[in-house]
């Protein structure tokens, strides 16, 4: 029987000392490891001695069958030796390139941003168990594979907004850095969409941290002068490429703006957001929550 299509590829599923067969199946089936329970119960009863079932975390780096799936829970074979690689929402390619280089013994750094830059935005965030061994490209199929699979249930979404897939990750690459939690990011991408709506620039900081390698604090007013496509001061429009890889809240947030008349934000020393729809109020904002 063939793996279900959400197969929970690098998920850690743990199986507790105690448990019966039956038990571990209807498990495994809610977990979307194997499609039927009954059909796991039977191998496991028929080909396998039951007390060789090993109590663990088990580790699925591909998809496999209820055969397969039977035969590892019967050898402990639990892949609990992989290595946790944890990319965070928000990072760039080459981020991740310096996390992996310092975790797996044969990263091939450059030639992982090679192959990455392009696809900056598309490297999904998650924790992924990974052999030590593994590789530069390999690394890189993984986050593309799990893209592929978080966006697979939104494009249709996706098709009814008025941005192509690309504006949204592009837009989603912004609102991530942007912004600080799922309600903020819905705020800041209506008032984003507002602006670009209007033709406004967007005025972002996180696209010059992007082009210019720099921290917000590291800014300068000069910065705000630079010829780039991504200086979003200069010019309107989305910048040509995402700015980071954001996670799925931050899309959910694009495709889902809080509509509002909004065009200002800030954010003062405590995290908290004010919102202006002119530029007075957004001076005044300014004057009260940044002196």
């Amino acid at each position: 029987q063939k793996p279900p299509a959400d197969f929970p590829l690098n998920k850690p599923i743990e199986i507790i000392s105690g448990l019966s067969v039956r038990e571990i199946s209807h498990l495994l089936q809610e977990r979307n490891v194997v499609q039927s329970n009954w059909l796991l119960n039977f191998i496991l009863l028929t080909k396998y001695n039951p007390s060789d079932i090993k109590a663990s975390t088990y580790i699925f780096t591909e998809p496999i069958n209820t055969f397969a799936v039977a035969k590892r829970l019967s050898s402990g074979d639990f892949a609990s030796d992989l290595i946790r690689f944890t990319h965070i929402e928000g990072e760039r390619a080459l981020q991740i390139a310096d996390s992996a280089n310092e975790l797996l013994a044969n990263f091939d750094k450059n030639g992982f941003l090679i192959e990455a830059v392009p696809l900056e935005g598309k490297l999904f965030p998650d924790t992924y168990f990974i052999p030590n061994n593994y590789s530069a490209h390999e690394l890189l199929v993984m986050m593309l594979t799990n893209y592929e699979k978080n966006l697979e249930p939104i494009r249709e979404h996706i098709k009814q907004s008025p941005l192509t897939e690309n504006e949204v990750i592009i837009l989603a690459s912004i609102v991530e850095r942007e912004a600080n939690s799922p309600e903020t990011m819905k705020y800041v991408s209506g008032i984003l969409q507002n602006r670009l709506g209007l033709g406004i620039p967007l005025q972002v900081d996180a696209s010059l941290e992007y082009i210019l390698d720099k921290t917000l604090p590291e800014l300068k007013p000069s910065d705000l002068e630079i010829v780039s496509p991504y200086n979003t001061y200069l010019n309107t429009g989305l910048p040509p490429t995402p700015i980071g890889n954001p996670g799925l809240e931050s899309i959910q947030a694009v495709l889902n703006p809080i509509k509002s008349n909004y065009l200002y934000y800030i954010t003062d020393d405590l995290g908290n957001f004010h919102y202006a729809s002119n530029f007075e109020e957004h001076k005044a904002n300014i004057a009260k929550y940044l002196r």
